[in-house]
């Protein structure tokens, strides 16, 4: 089962924004400089529209799959210690400020923990403690 990203609405604005303005950008590239625009400005928009569309959770037999553009993690159910609603802009594989926190087993807090952003947060945390055989209450 694959559960999207939800976006917040100032993501999806500097995402509609910024892609635009990068491609608009070619209009004002001297020739001379074409090469170089080719080089920096189509990969960047690749990258944007690779995170902004490429950015889902799936449920896999024994793991839960986080995807975000080219970046991956694969939590495995056993290793869940613990799940809780937050709400933070720090770096992650989230297109949105109302997040779950997933922390496991064995592992510190930089590398223990992952923060997404599924689309209905309490419907994603029942089905993923529906899977969890460790799961300590937060």
């Amino acid at each position: 089962m694959r559960i999207k990203s939800a976006v917040d609405w100032w993501i999806r604005l500097l995402f509609w924004t910024l892609v635009p303005l990068l491609l608009f950008r070619f209009k004002y590239i001297q020739e001379d400089e074409l090469v170089i625009g080719y080089i920096t400005i189509i990969p960047m928009v690749l990258f944007l529209l690779w995170l902004y569309l490429g950015t889902y959770y799936e449920f896999r037999e024994g793991y839960l799959l986080c995807k975000s553009g080219p970046f991956f993690k694969r939590i495995k159910y056993d290793d869940i210690k613990s799940i809780k609603l937050v709400q933070n802009l720090l770096s992650s594989m989230a297109l949105s400020s109302k997040r779950v926190e997933i922390k496991e087993h064995g592992k510190g807090y930089l590398l223990g923990t992952t923060v997404i952003s599924p689309i209905n947060r309490q419907e994603f945390i029942d089905e993923l403690i529906k899977r969890c055989k460790n799961l300590e209450k937060v």
